[in-house]
């Protein structure tokens, strides 16, 4: 006889690494923010919205990305990422 599992209620449910995702982002004004100092421009347009990096703040993204160990050939890739992440933010909080 196979005795049935039971969860302990101290057990978290199994969620993926990018499960609070969102959680890095904020609003400040016109500007999606996240955490790693990037911030996004929301530009509308017709039946479109275009999301651009600030440059005025690549600096402060390259310095916190090169602190955690990012290798400085991925920095324009997860600069891209961050892009279309803060697309879905801006989707998931209209």
């Amino acid at each position: 006889m196979l005795a049935a599992a039971t969860a302990s209620p101290l057990e978290k449910p199994m969620t993926g690494k990018n499960f609070n995702w969102h959680k890095a982002w904020r609003r400040e004004g016109d500007r999606l923010v996240h955490m790693s100092g990037a911030q996004f421009t929301i530009e509308r347009g017709d039946g479109f919205t275009d999301i651009n990096a600030a440059p005025e703040t690549l600096e402060e993204f390259q310095r916190y990305e090169l602190a955690r160990g990012v290798p400085v050939h991925d920095l324009a890739k997860r600069l891209m990422r961050l892009a279309r992440e803060a697309g879905d933010w801006l989707e998931r909080n209209k």
